[in-house]
């Protein structure tokens, strides 16, 4: 056993669900193996990656995937997403050899991807050690939005030869089908549990025992919010994970609150979100109930909410609702819901780390 192995873990920077999937799993490896050296290769800020990364790390600010473009965090902007997408295919064999020359320099004795499918193959290229780990692909985001073009067929068939590149392919719960990869190891969901206190949280907002909090966790891309049509609920108190421009006392910025993001959430009696693996998963895993905007489009919407359905609690309302500010009533249809019977635990994380530690010289 070596005594400091070294993880090159790379995660993509399209918002912060993919984060979400990996850190938990990275702090129960080094967990396991203390003396663990992990370098980072992502577009995503250093703040935001040492939130939930324990321990020190090297950080790349590099993006090793054409990352969606998007209008919000629920609208895709298509032929940007298209354009961007081609742009990382037009020399392949050229943007390869790049990534096998990066992991040479490099030299990590592991690589853990979620979810940049070049560096897989160039991993497989420079014979080091390489696990996937995501609930989606992006061959399948591609087919999804840009199915029709003249050569999307030819980018998917590199994306997939990525991603059979790895030695496996870990999905956690939920989990998009992938049938055209053979490497596929399914796992349990990965959340973060959080400690509930809604004692300390009511007492700093000055707010009875009796009040309702709901959490507005709309993800990790920047989104305008209709607060002029905001509804205003006798009980509730709405936190967001931004500055908020109003007078109102029931609309507060929870980023003031000296408390971490997933205590809010298990304290919290409901969030309102879009689809998304990384707060649907925490928000099961805790006991919240969902209340969540629809998103048609998004290949992974009806696994995520069947899952959150059968394993929680959900309401959808539309995007012209959530413009309007009329979803008081599907926020107490959600209530109405007897809560579930057993609350799913988040096995994916050690079963996770365990698969990886097994690779680690």
């Amino acid at each position: 056993m070596r005594a400091n192995p070294h993880l090159l873990l790379a995660v993509t920077g399209h918002g912060y669900g993919h984060l979400s999937q990996c850190a938990p799993v990275v702090n129960r490896l080094r967990e396991r193996r203390p003396g663990l050296r992990l370098t980072v290769l992502s577009g995503l800020p250093h703040a935001v990656l040492a939130s939930r990364l324990a321990g020190e790390f090297t950080h790349l600010a590099v993006e090793a995937d054409a990352v969606m473009r998007m209008h919000s965090a629920w609208q895709v902007d298509v032929p940007a997403t298209y354009r961007a997408w081609r742009e990382f295919h037009r020399d392949w064999e050229a943007g390869v050899r790049r990534e096998v020359e990066r992991l040479r320099e490099l030299k990590p004795d592991l690589l853990l991807a979620n979810i940049p499918y070049r560096l897989l193959l160039a991993a497989r290229q420079a014979g080091i050690p390489a696990m996937a780990l995501c609930s989606l692909n992006w061959a399948a985001i591609h087919a999804a939005y840009c199915g029709g073009d003249g050569d999307g067929a030819a980018i998917r068939a590199q994306m997939y030869s990525g991603y059979a590149a790895a030695d496996r392919f870990l999905t956690p719960a939920p989990a998009l089908p992938m049938p055209e990869l053979d490497n596929v190891h399914a796992i349990g969901p990965i959340a973060r549990v959080g400690e509930v206190r809604r004692g300390e949280i009511l007492a700093s907002l000055q707010r009875p025992a009796d009040t309702r909090l709901v959490l507005v966790a709309l993800g990790g891309i920047e989104s305008p919010l209709p607060l002029a049509n905001w509804p205003r609920l006798g009980n509730v108190v709405w936190l967001f994970d931004r500055a908020v421009e109003s007078d109102r006392d029931d609309l507060v910025d929870f980023t003031r609150m000296p408390l971490p993001f997933i205590d809010l959430l298990a304290s919290s009696d409901a969030v309102l979100t879009k689809p998304g693996y990384g707060t649907y998963a925490e928000a099961v895993c805790n006991g919240t109930p969902i209340l969540t905007l629809e998103r048609p489009d998004w290949p992974e919407t009806p696994h995520l909410n069947a899952w959150a359905r059968s394993h929680g609690r959900l309401e959808e309302i539309t995007p012209a609702e959530f413009q309007r500010g009329a979803f008081a009533a599907a926020l107490e249809a959600l209530w109405s819901h007897p809560p579930p019977a057993e609350i799913p635990a988040p096995s994916g994380i050690a079963q996770a780390a365990d698969l990886l530690l097994a690779r680690l010289p």
